[in-house]
């Protein structure tokens, strides 16, 4: 353990009360926590630094959570329990608002969990309440385990202290596209574009009014996510906490300009669908991968491509329409010569009061080492660039009759891993030929990308926006029809005016955060009914 010295969207989802929080637990032994720490005063005071036995045993940590980690991560923690001789007890709680309503009760009444995911909200809002256990005594940024996220963690670094080291990043939106569809129109592939460093607004206009061009009528030139993936490009966060501050930028030049942009798209039908499409099934905004491509009318969806890649392409495929899915980072600003573009990150972080630091922390570094271990992201590529067949887990044989441990509650043999990774066709208890599922396959081209848009290296740098990292109240005002960020992007909303009439409301949503960074925390009552309002 490296030891110095010796988190659809959250801010959307429905508010559910405590009382629906239940436990269960992973498979485990029967042994107790190890208790590390002492119990800390139930208060939001900054979270005493305690000093962490390595040579004691992981025990048992307790997660927070609005969705079933256990099964979700089963592989994690199963490795868990196989390398720590740690198990997992799990409380299930509703999410969004009520999520951090659950933690703020738990923190004040002396029952935190020892580990919870990082969320949106969990910088400022859970930070700004000192909701969290600094990790910096911990863990050593600089090591070989965590210095290639140590700029990422720098963003998320509150009052000079660091409550949270991402284990893996990610990008957060991509344009995806059907390169089949340009080649048959005579268009430029962005891929082309990008590599000679010319994937740039300019060009990315030029592109959407081309498509436009040839069908007014039917074709679509961009639906997907609003301006925050644009305006991020320009290299500004629309709120960025920094240097103890915490700095609205909805009036920077950079910002307004690019909004002003997205405007003129809009006026001039290259963002969304036009009320006449609207009217005749067409959605402005959103779309679904699935659907996004199958009628070829749409040319770029801003979406994760973790997701849109495959959901996409398996929908052509399935439905016989030939296709080449692709995806790029949006255009740089022809003002920069950087490639900015809007990231995301997954991780853990300790709770206020949590009693099984050590535990927690084993957890902590179980999923880097993972994350990082160079025979999982050779296998991961593998797995990915395979065109091999793909098989569904269990025996398709209802009578298959496996009375093993490895079979389901009607007798189905369920595949292990040594046999999925040898390759095994056919059922070894009953003899049925495998079952194949559908499988994406990634070209190396497009997965190269992914990952080298992952990494936070090189030609591309990931930002990470705050401005969804508050209550609702300001969240709100940045997503949905009318908003901030969606607005003149979909809506015929003009920035001038959201600026002239929202602003002053967004900086009193904000002065109790800065209050609050200069104070030093909340109370626990003030933490648990500001997170009940959102």
């Amino acid at each position: 353990m490296e030891i110095k010295s010796k988190i659809a969207a959250l801010f959307l989802a429905a508010a559910v009360l405590l009382t629906a929080c239940s436990s269960s637990a992973a498979p485990q032994d029967t042994t107790e926590a190890e208790n590390t720490t002492a119990a800390p005063e139930t208060s939001f005071s900054e979270a005493a630094v305690q000093t962490v036995d390595e040579n004691a045993e992981t025990g048992t940590i307790k997660w927070l959570v609005y969705e079933d980690l256990v099964t979700e991560m089963a592989d994690m923690v199963s490795l868990f329990e196989s390398r720590f001789g740690g198990s997992v007890e799990q409380t299930m709680c509703g999410s969004g608002s009520a999520y951090f309503d659950a933690l703020g009760t738990y923190i004040a009444g002396g029952d935190s969990p020892d580990i919870v995911r990082y969320e949106w909200r969990s910088f400022p809002h859970g930070m700004s309440y000192n909701m969290y256990t600094p990790i910096d005594s911990y863990i050593d940024l600089d090591s070989d385990l965590w210095k290639d996220v140590k700029d990422v963690a720098e963003q998320f670094a509150y009052n000079g202290k660091h409550y949270y080291a991402p284990n893996a990043l990610a990008t957060n939106y991509a344009l995806n596209y059907n390169n089949r569809v340009l080649e048959e129109n005579g268009m430029t592939d962005p891929m082309t574009l990008l590599a000679d460093d010319q994937w740039t607004w300019t060009n990315f206009e030029e592109m959407l009014k081309a498509w436009k061009d040839m069908d007014p009528v039917s074709h679509i030139a961009y639906n997907g996510v609003g301006g925050m993936s644009f305006t991020l490009t320009t290299g500004v966060k629309v709120v960025d906490i920094h240097d103890g501050q915490i700095i609205n930028n909805l009036k920077n030049e950079d910002v307004y300009r690019c909004m002003q942009w997205l405007e003129g798209l809009r006026k001039e039908g290259l963002l969304g669908a036009t009320p006449d499409q609207v009217a005749n099934g067409a959605i402005s905004g959103y779309v679904a991968p699935e659907q996004a491509f199958v009628d070829g009318n749409l040319l770029f969806l801003g979406m994760d491509p973790t997701w849109a890649y495959g959901a996409a392409k398996q929908a052509l495929d399935e439905a016989g329409i030939p296709n080449e899915i692709k995806f790029v980072p949006f255009p740089r600003d022809d003002n920069s010569d950087v490639y900015y573009h809007g990231g995301n990150t997954s991780g853990f972080m300790i709770p206020a009061g949590a009693k099984n630091i050590k535990g927690a922390l084993d957890w902590i570094i179980l999923n880097r080492t993972e994350e990082i271990d160079p025979d999982n992201i050779a296998k991961a590529k593998a797995d990915a660039l395979s065109e091999g067949p793909s098989y569904y887990p269990k025996c398709s044989n209802s009578d298959c009759g496996d009375t093993s441990e490895n079979a389901d509650d009607k007798g189905r043999h369920i595949f292990t891993d040594e046999e999925n990774d040898a390759g095994m066709d056919t059922c070894p208890v009953c003899g049925t030929p495998r079952k194949e599922r559908y499988k994406v396959v990634w070209t190396e081209e497009q997965y190269e990308l992914w990952q080298e848009l992952k990494s936070d290296t090189g030609r591309f740098t990931l930002l990470f926006d705050n401005v969804y990292g508050f209550s609702d109240d300001i969240s709100n005002l940045f997503i949905g029809t009318g908003s901030f960020l969606d607005g003149p992007v979909f809506d015929d909303v003009s920035y001038t005016n959201l600026l002239e009439t929202n602003y002053s409301v967004i900086e009193s949503y904000l002065q109790p955060y800065r209050d609050r960074m200069t104070s030093g925390g909340g109370s626990p009552e003030d933490i648990v009914e500001t997170a009940a309002e959102g």
